[in-house]
């Protein structure tokens, strides 16, 4: 996983030479044009996972076979209706207000084509993921991984050493490629492993109108997730141009590194809390909610700690040309994404119970009705490009809590033990864990050397008080058994 964190931020630091400040924040922000359009597809994966990891935690199989097919059937009409809106809404937007650099416009349309096919692929795509998550053969992921980054790492020798007419057609050429080879052999694999991905037509209607009906309230918050990251990003093209999105472009290459950690974490404990749902077992499910949502936060703060710290010497040494925000962005997203660390296995329950309703109509909705006309007025009254990233930080802690509100009215539990055991252990061990942190870096001048300390420190104080704070009695015990067993055998061996 550190490998595959460093040669994804090694490779963005040469994409970004390679193609310059502007050309990197054209490609971030055209992009999110048809991520705007893409928004159902998250909705439809939640949906696709939680159905067949629910009818694989009853065990019925001959329901998952039709769960996986009537999903391929929707994904399918899905990618259709967003390739017109893509051609025709996304297009007119593209050529008649979107801020390119002059003679760059044909370049932008063609990375636009791009990013509908890989989208639509993507969209069809969805059910085989899902299939993939719901049986927990998590390596696949692994390797996947790895061949991405030396892919990645191929196409940046490409991009530097190769003459082309344009290298951002070239990369935005490559970068689609193999979203279609990555799509292809998920579903070589489905095919090769699990009986249900045989691919046959469903007429049950009861189906489709639960996956229907269960997607379409999830639409509302995922068109929130997605409008709120690239509406912001297509609002600060609008009052500050291209260059803002190369440093956003940036903060995010970052946010995506630092979140493998807790991000896989999650892929993986989402199907034991459904199938625990599926299964009645409603306490085992809410312990693991709790467990959950601290070690999520945990394994992306002990990455996050110092890096927030020597954002700007990390920025140096991995950036030639740092644009202008850069690391003010990171630090904002560091937070944000940090706050949200907790929601989503509070998320996931929901999902679990099938009534998602209030979790997309009042959470999604608030964070809507919040985030983006807040941006925009304050923009439009003269307020800087980091605004943006401050009402997300308040939108976020709002959200956590109605997110909870939620969760409560579909299952039982204390809102303010919640409270205590997961944002008030959290909280002081991030507290306690600064300061030995940030000593170590006031007390040095800029250096590798003060970069590897600030980590250590982090990482150790961190994990220090997991261990006697964050963990619970049972969790120490384990981890005190773990460690002897493995002494014990190293000393057998």
């Amino acid at each position: 996983m550190l490998l595959m964190m460093g040669v994804s931020l090694y490779a963005s630091r040469l994409v970004l030479e390679a193609l310059g400040v502007d050309d990197f924040g054209l490609y971030n922000v055209v992009g999110g044009i048809v991520a705007l359009f893409a928004i159902i597809n998250g909705a439809l994966s939640a949906g696709s996972s939680r159905f067949l990891t629910f009818e694989l935690g009853r065990r019925d199989f001959i329901a998952l076979k039709k769960t996986f097919n009537a999903s391929f059937a929707i994904h399918s009409f899905i990618a259709l209706v967003v390739f017109v809106l893509a051609e025709t809404v996304g297009l007119w937007y593209i050529n008649n207000y979107l801020v390119v650099p002059d003679g760059r416009m044909d370049t932008a349309n063609w990375i636009y084509q791009f990013s509908i096919a890989s989208c639509m692929l993507s969209l069809t795509q969805v059910p085989y993921s899902a299939l993939i998550i719901a049986h927990e053969r998590m390596k696949v992921y692994a390797w996947t991984g790895i061949a991405e980054a030396l892919y990645q790492l191929l196409l940046v020798y490409l991009l530097l050493y190769v003459n082309f007419a344009d290298k951002l057609i070239l990369y935005g050429l490559l970068i689609c490629l193999w979203s279609i080879a990555l799509q292809l052999y998920y579903r070589f694999y489905c095919t090769r492993n699990f009986a249900e991905s045989k691919l046959t037509v469903v007429k049950d209607r009861k189906i489709y109108k639960a996956m229907f009906s269960f997607s379409l309230w999830d639409v509302m918050g995922n068109f929130c997730v997605t409008g709120n990251s690239q509406g912001v990003n297509v609002l600060m093209n609008y009052f500050f141009g291209i260059a803002v999105n190369a440093a956003s472009g940036v903060a995010f290459q970052v946010e995506k590194g630092l979140t493998m950690f807790s991000g896989n974490f999650m892929t993986a404990v989402k199907p034991q809390i459904v199938k625990l749902y599926a299964e009645g077992s409603i306490g085992k499910m809410m312990s693991l909610v709790f467990e959950s949502s601290k070690y999520s936060y945990f394994l992306l703060y002990v990455v996050a700690l110092p890096v927030f710290l020597e954002v700007d010497y990390i920025l140096k040494i991995w950036l030639k040309e740092v644009p202008e925000y850069a690391a003010l962005f990171i630090r904002c997203i560091i937070v944000i994404r940090l706050i949200r660390a907790f929601a989503t296995p509070v998320v996931q329950a929901v999902h679990a119970t099938g009534n998602i309703k209030w979790l997309n109509l009042y959470g999604g909705g608030t964070s809507m009705a919040l985030t983006l006309p807040a941006t925009y007025f304050l923009y439009k009254s003269g307020y800087p490009a980091e605004t943006s990233f401050y009402v997300s930080v308040a939108v976020g802690i709002i959200c956590n809590y109605l997110n909870l509100f939620i969760m409560k009215k579909e299952i039982s539990f204390s809102i303010s033990s919640y409270s205590f055991r997961v944002y008030g252990v959290s909280l002081l061990i991030t507290l306690l864990s600064v300061v030995p942190a940030y000593c170590v870096f006031q007390s040095m001048d800029a250096s590798f050397l003060r970069l590897f300390l600030t980590s250590i420190t982090g990482l150790t104080t961190v994990g220090v008080l997991v261990f006697f704070i964050g963990l619970s009695k049972g969790d120490r015990k384990k981890v005190i058994k773990v460690i002897q067993d493995k002494i014990n055998y190293t000393y057998e061996a």
